[in-house]
């Protein structure tokens, strides 16, 4: 079977997939290693700065992270004063995670640079392309397994 060249240099949507991914981090990398961040830990501040409070499961699940690996970047970040634990009002056995309000600062100042990197991107692409990418990719995003 021959494979389809997807994007120049790319054989497989994967491939490119992985490679934009990669490049997309590498924008934010410069922000992210400031504060000793990885991709992974802007996944979940990300995530909770979208979220008045959420399980792990649920955090995990949002991250696209496994349960463990959400649990120990959660316990890295909440040790930092980032994101807090508190037991849900309605149900005490229940623990909601949180961003802290020194978490919010950082996510705003990262979230910023992130808001750069895509209108440089926007700047590149045009908005009808942007604005395409963004669909497909949310498209990919929510695909069932």
């Amino acid at each position: 079977m021959s494979s389809v060249s997807i994007i120049s240099g790319y054989s497989t949507l994967h491939g490119a997939l992985r490679s934009a991914e990669r490049n997309w981090v590498g924008q934010l990398e410069s922000a992210l290693t400031a504060d000793n961040l990885t991709a992974d830990h802007w996944a979940i501040l990300s995530q909770l700065s979208t979220d008045d409070g959420v399980t792990m499961s649920e955090l995990a699940a949002h991250a696209r992270l496994a349960p463990s690996s959400a649990t120990r970047h959660a316990d890295h970040l909440a040790e930092r004063g980032l994101i807090f634990r508190v037991a849900a009002t309605d149900d005490r056995r229940r623990i909601l995670i949180g961003l802290s309000s020194l978490g919010a600062k950082l996510v705003g100042r990262i979230r910023a640079q992130e808001q750069c990197a895509e209108e440089e991107l926007r700047g590149r692409l045009g908005a009808r392309r942007y604005t395409d990418l963004v669909a497909a990719l949310s498209v990919i995003a929510e695909l069932e397994d």
